[in-house]
């Protein structure tokens, strides 16, 4: 399949690229850009980003009724209203300052992935979007073109040069070119999506001081139980993410030198031996290291406990 001029396949709405949003609203287009009443607007139910910052939207209303809305919103006409593609945090904002209409672009998307793809692309170059909200925004985009695997799987195979479908290959690489991200922070932003939900929502709490870089760090102590209890640790100092990073590195070195986990694998080790050995004289071998790893299994577990 060829690509256009900024690189990007065919198949991919191109003028929706890195930059689009804030084209909307220069010279170009203005002639495009209609007041309408914001009681005619209703946000979008699939839209990605769900939580908005109280605050965020009181500042936003105060640039509002001082300088107006700079930036038109995107929507689409469902019946007789009109549903929004993006913006909707000026929508909240300009009701939250008491207008009644709002500059508004109407588009006519061709199907829900042009939809997805505005949204994506605005909803990525955002900084207060949330990261479990951007990993589910990726994952609703990608998944059409998954034809039912797991995107995570296809993104590995994709970056280390395997077999994927191919609408799914140039997806990808259009969504790369376009946000300016690599596969492997795109998968590295969907793992946070195989988190328990109580941990998800801690990502999603604008006042919580855990991050998806603490998260990350987190995920390589492979132990859930242990994981939530750093996550207490965090919240209580509100550790940076490097902080939790050396949290992180002691844990696993700890566990790395642990006497009673080397006695388990000694055990695991013998255990093995036994099917394999018919000399009595060996056996009785075998039988006194077991004896005298159980010895030391208990001393260690006095100490303990």
């Amino acid at each position: 399949m060829s690509e256009n001029k900024r690189g990007l396949p065919d198949n991919f709405t191109s003028k929706y690229s890195k930059g689009y949003v804030e084209e909307l609203a220069t010279e170009k287009i203005l002639n495009r850009v209609m007041d309408i009443d914001v009681d005619k607007i209703a946000p979008d139910t699939e839209q990605p980003r769900k939580c908005f910052s109280e605050d965020s939207l009181k500042e936003l209303a105060s640039s509002i009724i001082e300088k107006g809305v700079l930036e038109p919103i995107l929507v689409r006409r469902v019946d007789s209203k009109y549903i929004i593609i993006s913006g909707e945090r000026r929508w909240r904002a300009s009701i939250l300052a008491g207008k009644t209409s709002i500059p508004t672009i109407v588009l006519e998307p061709k199907n829900q992935n042009e939809i997805k793809e505005i949204q994506i692309i605005e909803n990525l170059q955002r900084e207060d979007i949330s990261p479990i909200e951007r990993a589910k925004a990726i994952n609703d985009y990608l998944e059409p073109f998954a034809h039912g695997k797991k995107i995570k799987t296809l993104l590995i195979n994709y970056r280390m040069d395997r077999k994927v479908p191919e609408d799914f290959a140039h997806t990808v690489s259009a969504l790369c070119k376009t946000i300016g991200k690599t596969p492997i922070t795109i998968i590295r932003w969907l793992s946070l999506l195989e988190l328990p939900e109580d941990m998800q929502m801690k990502l999603n709490d604008p006042l919580s001081p855990v991050t998806s870089k603490h998260i990350e760090t987190l995920l390589k102590l492979n132990d859930l139980a242990l994981i939530r209890n750093v996550i207490q640790i965090i919240e209580k100092e509100s550790l940076s993410s490097e902080e939790a990073a050396e949290i992180v590195k002691k844990i696993k070195k700890r566990k790395a030198s642990d006497p009673l986990k080397s006695a388990i694998k000694d055990i695991e080790a013998i255990s093995r031996r036994i099917f394999y050995v018919e000399s009595k004289k060996e056996i009785e071998k075998i039988k006194e290291e077991l004896l005298i790893i159980k010895d030391l299994a208990e001393e260690l577990l006095e100490k303990i406990t």
